[in-house]
């Protein structure tokens, strides 16, 4: 009786904290909520811009700040750590803003696909070009160098 009394109880309070541990992976908050050194990233990268959105989120055990901003007619993806460290920078791109080279390997690698995301991406120092398409029932991903060489490819 005991046993059966406390178990809805016991699960429900159990999700809740399952639910609520989960939020911290990703959690919305305001730029006023973020610590200064990375306030002040955010500030310098967007200006002239609008926030979208700035996310909490933790990876690998490293928590960071995301900033979706859009500027100059572009959607652009910030990534900075609390010291005001730049972790990741992704700018939205058309085809025929590729240089020519890369074009033409966005066409080869996707040919009979569909590309869903063009950007120009900064992390951990190089940059490069991404495209993400599906084809054959799968996703794709490239990773671009500026002469059209490819640096990466997965598929899931």
């Amino acid at each position: 009786m005991f046993f059966r009394r406390w178990m809805v109880p016991g699960v429900v309070l159990i999700m809740m904290v399952v639910l609520n541990g989960c939020a911290m992976f990703s959690k919305e908050v305001k730029l006023e909520d973020v610590p200064p050194a990375a306030q002040a990233v955010m500030q310098s990268h967007t200006s002239g811009g609008t926030i979208e959105e700035i996310t909490c989120e933790k990876e690998e055990g490293k928590h960071f700040y995301k900033v979706e901003y859009k500027k100059d007619g572009r959607e652009f993806e910030l990534q900075v750590d609390d010291d005001g460290n730049v972790l990741e920078i992704e700018e939205s791109m058309k085809m025929e803003d590729l240089p020519p080279a890369v074009q033409e390997t966005v066409k080869t690698e996707s040919a009979g696909g569909k590309i869903k995301e063009l950007v120009l991406e900064t992390e951990k120092g190089k940059t490069f070009y991404e495209v993400e398409f599906e084809k054959d029932g799968k996703e794709h991903e490239v990773k671009i160098k500026e002469d059209g060489s490819v640096l990466e490819r997965e598929i899931e």
